[in-house]
């Protein structure tokens, strides 16, 4: 058997401890056959084997992106962006001129707004009606927890003052008892569900767009998390199960449907090489941005302690039955109190996951009790976590936490106790820049330069692991994928140095999957 193909980077990390360095990758049928020097990879070669000669390059295993709602990132891209505006003007400004170029009438969406980054206390209606009199306006927050919409947007939801709050939302009102416009929690759904629901085909072309922008930036497998409508699920599942598709997917289900999942003989773990079925989502709290993650004490800027979703009761008693049917459970917790909510019920719950060798997940672990991060390594539970988010919350914790900052994404006391890391972007919720979050894992300073305490920091290949083999053994793959190895997947990227070397001015040359080029730039 000859190789379809030789790699002939400058050289290759290997992520694997008994090979780090090599020289040279041979690939056959979409698997790596042989890592060593070029000697080794040229004897692969025969009269149809192409090989690549990048000599300025670093080859790398191909990125995991380990948190990704992938079918919203894709409608994301055409919507307004928010996530670099500085300021209330500027993103008056960024809907205005999509105004000026929709049809009138047309719902006008985006997402990425800000409190702190803007530093105004709250948003209104009356200031999106200035730019957007007649075109219904609803725009998400950066972490996708809040919303903020206009009176026409507000009129077609039918929200007015007798609107009462849904379960785990608020409708924020001013001092009459009116909507002011600005939404907390499940209350945004209330908005998001008037707008005419997207068709089959706009839900393909999201997962496409989302596929190929994910691929450009090194990414070759993404963990899907279960936060939007089944057209979009069965869309990612359809896209993901074609071998042209540039990504792996691992792809959860609401907790909330997995009793018609077992009904059907549906389990975690079920797909092939390019689409697997995954755990069961649940949502213990919200988000620190919109002061809806639980926490243990109050907020010191508004003395609240969050919000509560799926509450420790539900966990307990969910988490039992989604292991039954055959789904490891996947809980976002980004409060310290909901961390421990979600530990409780692990822990209460470890007789039914670890016998069927399921690999529970918190998702976020942004804050958490010193005395929770080691009860989370005892258990050996994966924490999911998104670096990225550091950059646009460091000043929010400044701000409403600062007395608790060794709390604050303890990366280095998790490795420590024992915990997986796996890293990933949350995206649309933050940009999915393996990059951004690399520098934030090993740097810890927000966006503007905000600070966070530097104990927590972690090495630039140990960040790097979490983006690859410790995202694949998160689920279950860390014996064909997270290294540059013979036998694995191969799924790679080639960057234009070394991130361990130097983590700024990175970029993507080419990505490949099954060794097959999904991006390439001058290659």
């Amino acid at each position: 058997m000859h190789a379809d193909l030789i790699l002939l980077p400058g050289h290759v990390r290997t992520l694997d401890a008994e090979r780090p360095r090599a020289e040279a990758v041979a690939i056959a049928h979409g698997r790596i056959v042989a890592v060593g020097s070029r000697a080794d990879a040229s004897a692969w070669r025969g009269p149809r084997t192409a090989v690549v000669e990048a000599p300025s390059t670093c080859l790398l295993p191909g990125f995991h992106d380990a948190h990704v709602h992938l079918a919203q990132h894709g409608m994301e891209l055409a919507a307004i962006a928010l996530h670099d505006v500085p300021d209330l003007v500027g993103a008056l400004a960024r809907v205005a001129e999509r105004v000026d170029r929709s049809a009138a009438g047309a719902w006008i969406t985006g997402a990425g707004f800000a409190l702190d980054r803007w530093g105004v206390p709250t948003l209104e209606a009356a200031a999106l009606d200035t730019v957007a009199p007649r075109h219904p306006v609803l725009l998400r927050s950066q972490d996708h927890h809040a919303g903020w919409a206009n009176r026409a947007a507000l009129a077609a939801a039918g929200i007015d003052a007798t609107t009462p709050d849904p379960d785990h939302g608020v409708i924020v009102r001013d001092a009459a008892g009116d909507p002011t416009g600005y939404l907390l929690e499940r209350a945004v759904d209330l908005v998001a569900a008037a707008i005419p629901a997207a068709e089959r085909a706009d839900w393909a072309r999201a997962v496409r767009d989302a596929g190929v922008d994910l691929a450009r930036r090194g990414i070759t497998t993404v963990h899907h998390m279960a936060f939007e409508p089944p057209a979009a699920w069965r869309a990612v599942a359809d896209a993901a199960s074609s071998d042209d598709y540039p990504l792996r997917v691992w792809a959860c289900v609401p907790h909330t449907e997995v009793e018609h999942a077992a009904a059907i003989g549906l389990a975690g773990g079920q797909g092939g090489a390019r689409f697997v079925v995954g755990g069961a989502k649940f949502f213990a709290d919200g988000a620190l941005g919109s002061r809806t993650a639980w926490m243990l004490e109050p907020y010191l800027d508004t003395g609240g302690l969050g919000m509560t979703v799926d509450g420790p009761a539900a966990l307990r008693e969910r988490f039992r039955l989604v292991a039954e049917a055959g789904f490891a459970p996947v809980a976002h917790a980004i409060g310290d109190a909901a961390v421990r909510a979600v530990v409780d019920a692990l822990e209460a719950t470890a007789e039914a996951w670890r016998p069927a060798g399921l690999l529970p997940r918190i998702e976020h672990v942004q804050h958490a009790h010193p005395d929770d991060v080691v009860r989370l390594g005892r258990l050996g539970v994966t924490a999911s976590m998104q670096p990225i988010h550091l950059t646009f919350d460091a000043g929010s914790i400044q701000a409403a936490l600062h007395d608790r900052l060794e709390r604050a994404f303890p990366f280095r006391s998790l490795a420590a106790a024992g915990a997986r890391l796996a890293f990933g972007s949350d995206t649309p919720v933050a940009e999915p820049d393996v990059f951004a979050g690399l520098r934030a894992a090993v740097r810890r300073r927000g966006a503007d330069g905000t600070p966070l305490p530097p104990d927590e920091a972690i090495g630039a290949e140990s960040a790097l692991r979490a983006f690859t083999a410790g995202a694949a053994q998160a689920i279950g793959r860390s014996h064909r994928s997270g290294r540059v190895s013979e036998g694995f997947d191969a799924d790679l990227v080639l960057l234009d140095h070394d991130p361990v070397d130097d983590l700024d001015d990175l970029s993507v040359v080419a990505t490949l999957s099954d060794g097959r080029f999904t991006y390439r730039d001058g290659v």
